[in-house]
């Protein structure tokens, strides 16, 4: 059976700022350098029209994975970020994401990882968030990562929005 793609209207990127610690303490910060290859410039991620069975490319920069014996498919795409921490020596930062409750995208379909297939599906909040990188040291750091939706055959059609919250926690 043939279906109709998913829409999806995009994934909002609502960027969390790092603490602030005592005076002369660290500082980190966190900004959205790429979205799906290009130059980061909206905090919307529009996928496009996207089905099970991997039709054809809604954007470009996603790319599609099929799941033959599941008759669905992944698809999915790179976002960068750049992180900055300044101040105290021997500092560390970790990049973590949840996903909000709310919005169109079925449970679980919500998948990230480091690079290629995404494969880890987004907790809801409140449930704690996904680590994403740890151990960030000073100076700045690119962290890439690989986020995307699963899409079965029995999935409901129309929009998929969702949203995320990316948060830099200072150690």
């Amino acid at each position: 059976m043939r279906r109709r793609g998913l829409p999806l209207a995009g994934i909002l990127l609502a960027l969390g700022w790092g603490a602030t610690p005592a005076w002369g303490a660290s500082q980190a910060r966190l900004t959205l350098e790429q979205v799906l290859g290009q130059n980061a410039g909206s905090l919307v991620v529009s996928f496009g029209a996207i089905d099970a069975m991997c039709l054809a490319p809604p954007a470009t920069g996603v790319t599609c994975v099929p799941n033959v014996p599941a008759n669905g498919a992944t698809w999915y795409a790179t976002i960068r970020f750049r992180v900055r921490l300044t101040g105290a020596g021997g500092s560390s930062v970790r990049l973590t994401g949840v996903r909000m409750a709310g919005g169109s995208a079925p449970a679980g379909r919500l998948v990230d990882g480091p690079s290629g297939l995404p494969a880890t599906p987004y907790p809801t909040a409140p449930a704690g968030a996904l680590i994403l990188a740890t151990s960030l040291s000073g100076g700045n750091a690119a962290v890439q990562r690989s986020i995307g939706f699963r899409v079965g055959p029995g999935d409901p059609s129309g929009n998929w929005v969702t949203s995320i919250v990316y948060s830099l926690i200072v150690e």
